[in-house]
Parts: C-alpha cells; sequence; structure tokens
C-alpha cells in the first residue's frame, strides 16, 4: 500500500512539474530540430550565434513585414507554439518567428545558474529581437508567450525599452507572490526523487526558481507600460493559478490592456484555444500599427479595436 501510494505521489510530481511541456527536448539536438513539423508549415529553420552561444528558431511570412515572436513554456520548444507559424491570416500580415528558449530545443545548453536567470536568457534572446524589428524597417514586434513563456515575453518589453510593441500573455505567471516555488518544487531538489525526474524536468524545476525574481524584479514596470496588453488565462487553469487574472485587473495599465478569463479552461490553452491567440496576436498587430483606435476594456471580444 505505502508503495502503491508513494508510486502515486511520484507520478503527481512529475505530471505537475512537467506539464506544461510540449516535449523535454535537451537542447542537445542539431539545429535542424522539428524539421518535419517545419516542412509541413513551410516554415524555415535557422538560428544566431550571440558570442559562442547558438539560438535557434522556426519562421515564416516576409522579411519587411510587422514580426510576431511566440515563447514556449518549460519544458517545451519552439513547436509548442509553432503552429501558428502556419496561420493563414497571420502570415497574411506579419512574419512569424518561433524561438526555442535557452536550453531547449535546438538551442545550446546552458548552467544551471543561467537556465534559471530570466536576466541570462533575456541576454540571449534580446539580440535575435533587435535584428527582427532592424530588418522589418521598424515595424511593429509584437511577444506572444505561453506559460512560463509568458512570463518571459513582458520581462523581454521590460529589459528593451522601445523594442517591443504589443504583449500577449497567455496562461503565465505575472504575480511575484504567485510565481514563488510550489512544494513539488522543493521535492525536485530532494533525493531520490531528484534522481527519479528525467534531465528535462530538472531543467524545468530550475527554470521555475527564477521566477518570483523575476516578477519582482517587472513589477514596477506595469504601471508605466505604454504599449498594448492581453493577459488570457483559463479559469480552471491547474498549474499557473487562475488569481494571476485578479493581479492582470488590478496593477496592468487600465488604458491599454485586456484581461480575458476563459472558463473551465486548463492551462493548455496554447492547444485548445490556439485560434482565439492568433485572433488576439491579430488584433494586437492591428492596435500597434495605429490602423485602429483602441479602446481596450470596451471592445467586444475578441477584437481590440
Amino acid at each position: 500500500m505505502k508503495s502503491a501510494v508513494l508510486k502515486s505521489c511520484l507520478a503527481g510530481l512529475l505530471l505537475i512539474v512537467g506539464a506544461c511541456a510540449a516535449n523535454t527536448q535537451q537542447g542537445s539536438a542539431p539545429v535542424r530540430y522539428g524539421d518535419e513539423l517545419a516542412v509541413t508549415l513551410g516554415a524555415s529553420l535557422q538560428s544566431m550565434t550571440i558570442g559562442g552561444f547558438n539560438l535557434h528558431y522556426a519562421e515564416a511570412g516576409e522579411v519587411g513585414r510587422p514580426t510576431v515572436v511566440f515563447i514556449h513554456g518549460t519544458p517545451g520548444s519552439w513547436r509548442a507554439l509553432g503552429r501558428l507559424l502556419g496561420h493563414d491570416e497571420l502570415l497574411a500580415q506579419a512574419r512569424l518567428v518561433a524561438i526555442d528558449r535557452p536550453g531547449w530545443g535546438g538551442s545550446g545548453l546552458l548552467s544551471n545558474e543561467e537556465q534559471g536567470s530570466f536576466a541570462e536568457q533575456s541576454k540571449l534572446i534580446s539580440p535575435l529581437l533587435h535584428k527582427l524589428k532592424e530588418e522589418s524597417g521598424n515595424q511593429p514586434l509584437i511577444l506572444v508567450g505561453h506559460s512560463l513563456g509568458a512570463s518571459y515575453a513582458p520581462y523581454l518589453a521590460y529589459r528593451n525599452p522601445g523594442l517591443v510593441d504589443g504583449v500577449l500573455m497567455a496562461a503565465g505567471a505575472i504575480d511575484p507572490e504567485l510565481g514563488k516555488p510550489r512544494w513539488y518544487n522543493y521535492a525536485a531538489n530532494v533525493w531520490p526523487i531528484s534522481r527519479l525526474i528525467d534531465a528535462g524536468l530538472q531543467k524545468a524545476n530550475v527554470e521555475i526558481w527564477g521566477v518570483h525574481d523575476a516578477l519582482t524584479e517587472l513589477e514596477p514596470w506595469w504601471e508605466s507600460a505604454a504599449i498594448p496588453l492581453i493577459y488570457m488565462q483559463g479559469e480552471a487553469d491547474e498549474l499557473v493559478d487562475p488569481k494571476n487574472l485578479d493581479y492582470a485587473e488590478r496593477f496592468l495599465p487600465a488604458a491599454n490592456t485586456r484581461v480575458i478569463r476563459i472558463p473551465d479552461q486548463s492551462h493548455f490553452v496554447h492547444r485548445q484555444q490556439s485560434e482565439l491567440i492568433a485572433e488576439l496576436t491579430l488584433d494586437l498587430l492591428s492596435a500597434s500599427s495605429g490602423e485602429c483606435v483602441i479602446a481596450l476594456l470596451e471592445a467586444p471580444a475578441p477584437n481590440l479595436c
């Protein structure tokens, strides 16, 4: 009986720690990681070298248009949001890029200290954002993140003043208090549990430890953020506390923020609400391009203008 209970608890622990995963790729794959999906979508796989580091990403659409960059959670890869690279309406309006965050997919491996630091990962992602912005002729750059990627998206905007023109956050922690490690994050560091978790989930656990500090650093930025912001989350999210919706309504700037509650929706909005994410991304493109006068709180769903 005790053995069965232990196995059940461990299974639950692994599920909770790793449930954001599209996969548990370790970052040691060749740069062509995800080639089959890229071919299906008509996307190309690229890489950018920053110092001695290699950042891998997939892209589709025409250079010279506004740019949308998709940022996955943990564990994960560009494929988590990558199917949106084949979305016809998005392709008609923007160049679409889905990155492998440092340490994942085809991107290079990091030390534990770097993996758990938003600041260090930002240093490796930001050069690509600047490159994409320049190649667009300074047209709008939109960031779309899911789960941990939704925590990274506003952090990257904060770290790069004037670069990002809109942010869509899907089911990510933005409240510093709700971004603190949970009991299972502590448990995952303790032997023998740590020995039972594969390297990908161990790395995901390392990343969670950086969330609270990054969100605390980010918190003062919300008041001054003047770009269009969207926060969306399922009210039945079992992995990221839905109280982040309350935080978004209280602390994100009301004049340029839209908060979308999705009843009975789990954490996996990137799979189950992909069309809504696409529509909202199109709204951000329109808003940031000055094609409409937006009143975020008065706009009917899902349009911002």
